[in-house]
């Protein structure tokens, strides 16, 4: 599963969202809907960077699969105030997710992943809505996932360990004097137990 862990704050994210739909591969989904929608599919990066619901994606690779499935997940009445919502899914589909800033003190990771024939292969007895694995051309998923992290890749300034740190990332880091990498991101203070 080639994943991608990057750290990207907000114009970071809308010149990632940018080079998406540049690169002409991807049909973009929202992974959730909105409560009481049906999923939609974006058609611009600027369509997606103004939606709350922009921040956690499905991409489609052109012609390397059957469409996306929209599972129906039907709340417990007087739990929350809709009655239902969408989840986007799909063996072969790369996740793009935004972590951003979370509060003052933490910049999370951003990541792409996706599946690989093996795992879907492994979980397609388990989870028979999805279809068969066997109907993705799995190296075009893997290519176009590949293209999109070397994308994300060239965008960056700067990398803490293995992590591409695109360019207002930077600036929110040394701003905040984010210093401390565990968990899934960078903060300004120690994890219990760590050296300061």
């Amino acid at each position: 599963m080639p994943n991608l862990d990057f750290y990207a704050a907000e114009h970071d994210w809308s010149a990632v969202l940018q080079a998406v739909f540049d690169l002409g591969l991807f049909r973009v989904f929202e992974s959730d809907s909105r409560h009481d929608h049906e999923l939609r599919e974006f058609r611009a990066a600027d369509e997606v960077a103004q939606d709350h619901h922009g921040r956690h994606l499905q991409l489609l690779v052109v012609g390397a699969g059957p469409e996306p499935v929209a599972e129906r997940i039907d709340f417990v009445p007087g739990i929350v105030d809709a009655a239902f919502r969408y989840t986007c899914e799909g063996w072969g589909l790369i996740q793009l997710h935004y972590g951003g800033a979370f509060g003052a003190q933490e910049l999370r990771w951003s990541h792409t992943n996706h599946n690989s024939e093996k795992r879907a292969s492994a979980w397609a007895r388990t989870l028979h809505h999805l279809g068969d694995p066997a109907a993705w051309d799995w190296p075009a998923v893997t290519s176009a996932s590949s293209k999109l992290n070397r994308t994300i890749r060239r965008m960056a300034v700067n990398k803490i360990r293995s992590h591409p740190v695109l360019p207002h990332a930077a600036q929110v880091i040394a701003e905040a004097n984010l210093r401390y990498e565990y968990g899934t991101g960078i903060h300004a203070t120690p994890a219990f137990g760590m050296t300061p």
